[in-house]
């Protein structure tokens, strides 16, 4: 006979309700399992299996005697730097502990207890337990057949207690992006007194495809936006956990900035960010090198008879004839991490991070392996 869960007084209790957080397969969470991480090809977290730019590798090590001193609060060099090559003036950047943060933070400042968010589904996981937490009428919008965001789906949840409207391009995890009339269609339809908020974690990937300038058209936008970017992916700096959000106007940036951590960035992802963004023939490099690989994942998946998305992104994702998560484990039991996708009715989804040219191969090869022993 089940129970109800006993209820605590000192603890919220949208906290108590709210699913417990994710705790990822990190390499760290896999070696205290017992398995050997040197044997095992990382490809389910969209970690950059490329190395960052030597150039953030001597930038931590030649300010390794820091980290006894606090960080900057809000990282005037770097906003300098995003400041001079966006146009958005130095006021209107707020960093984050990674862009997580700086998504949960838009959440804090917009929607109080019972008022509305409009969340595409599928998208990361992350976004579940964040709008939870909060007590936030979330109104979930399916993603196309195609993996694409559904615009006019979007547009029509927006209701009058809806506070802020999230758009993920480039998606994850279908890899998807939005074109520019796309956007141009958010951007005049969400009304002016909601908060538009653009997650554009897979930002670098999406232009280097050929996709829209987001930035550019949320700048067309009366009403209220804010976009945020992380280091995680393009630059290869998953562990430095730094993102910024680029923010529509000075008292936006002033309230997302008060839902952060005074000290909220380590002083060597700073240091290491200010590299990553000054070495752009290393950014170059590693967006061309991403793309072949990609191209590598996607068409060895569809030899093996499958019907991948189409993604611009450092992953590929497609369905498998058995459980994602099946698929998952027997491809960890042969040495290769991936990733299945957890909402429900996409239960045979799995997601593949790209890699080198050898771990591409391996894996491919693996995955053949999985799917003839479960025919």
């Amino acid at each position: 006979m089940s129970q109800e869960p006993e209820f605590v007084p000192y603890i919220r209790r949208a906290l108590q309700e709210a699913p417990p957080k994710v705790d990822p397969p990190t390499e760290g969470a896999l070696r205290h399992r017992g398995l050997d991480t040197s044997k095992i090809r990382a490809m389910g977290l969209n970690e950059s299996l490329f190395p960052p730019s030597p150039k953030i590798i001597q930038a931590l090590q030649d300010n390794l005697g820091m980290v006894n001193r606090y960080p900057d609060a809000q990282c005037p060099v770097l906003s300098d730097i995003i400041s001079e090559r966006t146009g958005v003036p130095t006021d209107c950047i707020v960093w984050g502990n990674g862009s997580e943060e700086l998504l949960k933070g838009a959440i804090d400042l917009s929607t109080s207890p019972g008022e509305g968010c409009v969340l595409p589904v599928p998208t990361f996981w992350g976004y579940k337990s964040m709008v939870a937490a909060f007590e936030a009428d979330v109104a979930e919008v399916e993603n196309l057949p195609d993996g694409r965001i559904d615009i006019d789906g979007v547009l029509g949840a927006i209701g009058n207690r809806t506070r802020i409207v999230f758009i993920i391009t480039p998606n994850n995890p279908s890899g998807r992006m939005l074109d520019k009339a796309e956007l141009e269609k958010v951007v005049a339809g969400v009304p002016e007194n909601v908060l538009l908020c653009v997650d554009e974690a897979y930002f670098d990937f999406g232009i280097h495809a050929g996709g829209p300038n987001v930035l550019e058209v949320l700048r067309t936008r009366k009403g209220p936006w804010i976009t945020v970017f992380t280091f995680s992916k393009a630059y290869a700096m998953a562990g430095m956990r730094i993102g910024y959000a680029l923010c529509s106007d000075v008292r936006l940036a002033q309230s997302l900035q008060k839902t952060t951590c005074v000290f909220n960035v380590p002083v060597l992802a700073q240091y290491a960010a200010e590299a990553a963004l000054l070495d752009t023939d290393y950014l170059d490099w590693m967006l061309d090198q991403v793309a072949q690989s990609r191209d590598q994942i996607f068409e060895g998946l569809k030899a093996l008879g499958l019907d991948p998305i189409p993604s611009v992104c450092n992953f590929v994702s497609t369905t498998v004839p058995m459980k994602g998560r099946a698929c998952m484990l027997a491809m960890l039991d042969k040495n290769v991490q991936i990733n299945s996708w957890s909402d429900p009715g996409y239960e045979n989804y799995i997601r593949i991070t790209v890699g080198r040219p050898e771990d591409n191969v391996a894996c491919l090869a693996a995955l053949k392996e999985v799917l003839d022993e479960a025919a």
